[in-house]
């Protein structure tokens, strides 16, 4: 089960990567109006809806690739990795949280990657409860 905690981390870390090489193609397009503060107005603070297309464009791809979560999923996944390597244990709440929060957020938009994410958290919280079973560690809770 150990094997699972280990391919999980490098599947998270993976996913973080593949989701910014992905979902980041847009930013070199959009690069100029974050660097002239265009993400920096009051407008920003609209409802969507009423937001300039540009800016709410814009701010549609800063979300979709740099303010995304793929950033935190890629150091969660190294910060796991890097726990294992060095036999530090790894609380099984990291696993239920992921689980819980992609379980909701697949819910929500099933058509996404983020089912791949669920897949690789429940593979994750098993190999940490088994783990957590075996070496009969604290990383329970």
């Amino acid at each position: 089960m150990d094997v699972m905690v280990k391919w999980s981390a490098i599947a998270l870390v993976s996913l973080g990567i593949i989701h910014m090489l992905v979902l980041g193609a847009e930013i070199p397009a959009e690069l100029p109006n974050w660097l002239s503060l265009n993400l920096w107005t009051w407008d920003h603070w609209a409802p969507l809806r009423a937001q300039p297309l540009d800016l709410a464009l814009s701010g549609g791809v800063f979300w979709q690739s740099i303010g995304s979560l793929a950033i935190p999923l890629l150091i969660l996944g190294a910060l796991i990795l890097w726990l294992d390597r060095r036999g530090l244990p790894i609380p099984v709440f990291v696993g239920w949280g992921l689980v819980v929060w992609t379980a909701i957020m697949t819910a929500i938009m099933p058509p996404s990657g983020l089912t791949v994410v669920f897949v690789v958290s429940v593979f994750l919280t098993i190999g940490l409860q088994a783990r957590s079973r075996t070496r009969g560690n604290s990383s329970v809770g």
